[in-house]
């Protein structure tokens, strides 16, 4: 008895993870093709018991990850996503007529490495570079102060997020050569960037933003979502 109850556990947990990876794989390309993903995304399913998830069609816990995206022009490293409350109709998804999939809500982590940011400011006025300094971020530009001319700025920068748009704004302003220096406003301004972040995958909307030692990490979160394959959109690159 002992022997075939164990028997039992064993299959139901091979049947678990087979069926963990059916359902991967089509939650993999239903959302590739609705948020027009230049690769497949990496998707990972929580739970157990997973079968549980399969017969109710509703998935507590999905992971997705997606890498090297261009959004629109500012190359994003990393998404990870945790997909909560995900609705796949059993019927359909055996039936190979899955069509849509309804998400309760989406909470990601959106990640831009210093490199890909100095790219992107290089092509923008003011000309800033970012360095980091342990969770500080640094910049460094040129600037035109009367008097002066062209100089060197230097200081801090605090990432933040308003109206979901990535600002860079400076503090501890100094000039190169002189130390702490009370810069013009209208140099100021200079320094201070908006990074857009439209298009994220999921209309995922910006919340937050933190320095770190390797890049800038955005949290994002978008709720009641529908992907499905008919929805149309631009299609996003990779970089």
């Amino acid at each position: 008895m002992l022997v075939l109850l164990v028997g039992q556990l064993v299959l139901l947990g091979v049947g678990d993870r087979v069926a963990a990876h059916a359902a991967a794989g089509q939650m993999v390309s239903q959302i590739q093709k609705s948020q027009h993903l230049p690769n497949p995304p990496t998707v990972s399913i929580g739970g157990v018991p997973f079968l549980t998830q399969v017969a109710t069609g509703r998935y507590r816990d999905i992971e997705l990850g997606v890498r090297r995206i261009a959004v629109p022009t500012l190359c994003v490293d990393d998404i990870k996503v945790h997909l909560q409350g995900v609705h796949v109709p059993l019927r359909k998804a055996m039936a190979d007529k899955l069509t849509t999939i309804s998400i309760d809500r989406a909470v990601g982590t959106v990640r831009i490495t210093y490199p890909d940011l100095n790219t992107f400011l290089s092509t923008e006025p003011g000309h800033l570079r970012v360095t980091p300094a342990g969770r500080a971020l640094r910049l460094s530009a040129p600037v035109d102060v009367p008097m002066l001319g062209s100089v060197t700025a230097f200081g801090d920068l605090q990432a933040s997020v308003t109206d979901n748009r990535l600002t860079l704004a400076p503090t501890g302003l100094g000039v190169k050569g002189l130390g702490s220096f009370q810069l013009p406003t209208g140099a100021v301004d200079t320094l201070t960037t908006t990074v857009p972040l439209t298009g994220l995958p999921m209309n995922l909307q910006l919340t937050a933003a933190r320095t770190t030692p390797d890049g800038i990490e955005i949290t994002a979160v978008a709720d009641h979502l529908s992907l499905g394959t008919t929805q149309t959109g631009p299609t996003i690159h990779g970089c």
